[in-house]
Formats: structure tokens, sequence, C-alpha cells
């Protein structure tokens, strides 16, 4: 009696425990374009959250990890333009952040985009390195691994295309559209693998919006040390010092996150 009494109430906790819904990837039998379009994934089955009037599907092949991700109402976006997305990727069952990738559709300079092209795996010729150089600007879709504080990245050898984390959106009406791809096995020549296999349980955030410096300055506040997190607290103390002088209080741009646990698909 006693220890019945017992499994049911550890089957309450684990039950409590979890609070992230589990899908199963589906297998790629021939990898999606990666150009914020559905239209090759075929007859997708799309997992709703709801909270942030989110559907997205995920798939995987041998090699990379790709996620659907569409925004049925453009209230949840945020400041997704300024801030971009980041993807978490853990595989050990945790809310770790070791493994992130920052998307970011921006404007850049040739400069800026030399030294993105070359920390993407990307070998230039002088010719080339001179052809960017002769446009002022360029519309990227930066897909970067975020890298902790003290590690730095380093590639030494050409990255393949299929074999670097990518992203595009497309807008379709009310409805926004992200496509990604990440790296999984993590080698000599795919470094920026999340180190997950085919099979394997993985666990991805998904977090955007909030405060970015320049938002700052554009309401008339101080930049901080450059982090959004300090941004942000600098803007709340700026909302406060504000409300004692208005009679409204000024209102925060959004940030959103959500966790969700995905089984791998193996080879069919």
């Amino acid at each position: 009696m006693h220890v019945s009494l017992v499994i049911f109430m550890l089957a309450i906790c684990l039950t409590g425990f979890s609070k992230e819904k589990s899908i199963e990837s589906k297998w790629a039998a021939q990898p999606p374009t990666i150009d914020g379009l559905d239209d090759d994934w075929g007859e997708v089955v799309l997992t709703s959250e709801k909270k942030v009037k989110v559907d997205y599907a995920v798939r995987n092949d041998t090699q990379n990890i790709y996620l659907l991700f569409i925004f049925k109402d453009p209230k949840f976006l945020s400041t997704i333009n300024a801030t971009g997305i980041t993807l978490y990727f853990d595989t050990e069952g945790k809310k770790g952040k070791d493994h992130s990738f920052h998307f970011n559709r921006k404007k850049v300079g040739p400069d800026e985009l030399i030294a993105y092209m070359k920390k993407q795996g990307e070998v230039l010729t002088e010719e080339q390195i001179q052809t960017i150089k002769a446009k002022p600007a360029y519309i990227v879709y930066m897909a970067e691994r975020v890298e902790k504080k003290d590690q730095e990245a380093s590639v030494t050898a050409q990255i393949p295309a299929t074999l670097r984390p990518a992203f595009r959106l497309n807008i379709k009406g009310k409805e926004v559209t992200y496509e990604f791809r990440v790296p999984l096995v993590k080698s000599e020549i795919s470094p920026q693998g999340i180190g997950a296999e085919p099979g394997q349980q993985v666990k991805i955030g998904f977090e955007w919006g909030g405060m970015t410096e320049e938002l700052l300055k554009r309401m008339g506040g101080t930049a901080g040390s450059g982090k959004y997190k300090d941004s942000e607290d600098s803007a709340r103390k700026y909302s406060s010092q504000r409300s004692e002088l208005t009679t409204t209080k000024p209102s925060m741009p959004k940030k959103y996150s959500f966790w969700v646990d995905i089984k791998l698909a193996q080879n069919q």
C-alpha cells in the first residue's frame, strides 16, 4: 500500500517536472531548400505553441536539423527585426545554452560581410574580396554560432555550404515564415555542429524580441555594456525615470521564448 502510494506520488512529480512539449522529427529524405518557403516540406504536420501563436515543424538527416517556424500573429514578432532569433540546442535534456545560433537579417558594409563569410568557412579570392568591396552595403541573412565569452570561433578550413547554419524568412499576408538549417554532427568539416546524431533526443529553445542597444538609444537611454540584458536593465531604469515625469509609462518590447523536446529521426 505504501509502495503504491510512493509510486503514485512519484508519477505525479515526474509528470509536472517537464513542461516542454515532446515531438518527433521527421526524416528529410531530400533536404529542404532554405528559402523561407514551405513548398518543399510536403504534407508537413505542424505543432502549435499557442501562447505565442507560432506553428513549427522539425526534420533532420544525417548532417543537419531543419526547422520551419511560422508566426501566425504579427504582434508576437516583438522586435525580431532588430534582435533576430536565437536557437539553443541541448543534448543532455537540460536547458543548456552552450550550443546556440543567432539568426538575423541585417544591412552590413563590405568589410563586415567579408569577415562574416570568412568566419563561416568561406574561402575568398582577392578578386572576390574586391568585388564585394565595390558595393557600399548588403542585406545579409546572418546565421552565426554564438561562442562563449572565453571561446573564439576558429575556422581553419573551408566548410561545405550544406554544413553551415543558414536561414531565410518569407512574409505572406500576416504570416511570417522562418526556415532554419543547423549542422548536427560535429567534425573537422562541420566544426559548428551541435554534437547530436539521428535518433538522439535534443532539447531546443527559441528566443526572440526584447531590447537592443540601438532601440534603447532611440528611446533616449544610455547604452550599457553591449549585452542585451544590460540594455534591458538600463531600459527599465529609463522607463522608471520617465514614469515619474509622465502619466503614461512607456511600454517595453517583450522578449519571448519557449523550449521543446525533439526526438531526432533515424534513416528510414
